[in-house]
């Protein structure tokens, strides 16, 4: 039961680093350019700035560092 919980954070945060992604590329020209590290960096510092994201989305993602940002990227689901 709690593997599936954890996944389904993990599914939610995707979700979530996907839709700042869109934003942040879509205001940054060379975003696609950027390495791993620095996108992941990028992301980190959208997400805490205050109304940038849902109360809720916030809290599914509040903690992540930039190296869960660099593994979560990485992970394709099969969804």
């Amino acid at each position: 039961m709690e593997e599936k919980r954890k996944d389904l954070i993990n599914t939610q945060q995707k979700k979530i680093l996907d839709e700042v992604i869109a934003i942040l590329n879509d205001s940054h020209p060379s975003f696609y350019y950027l390495s791993t590290v620095e996108v992941a960096a990028e992301i980190k510092k959208y997400m805490h700035v205050s109304g940038s994201l849902s109360h809720e989305k916030y809290e599914l993602v509040k903690n992540l560092k930039r190296a869960d940002i660099q593994i979560l990227l990485s992970f394709h689901g099969d969804k």
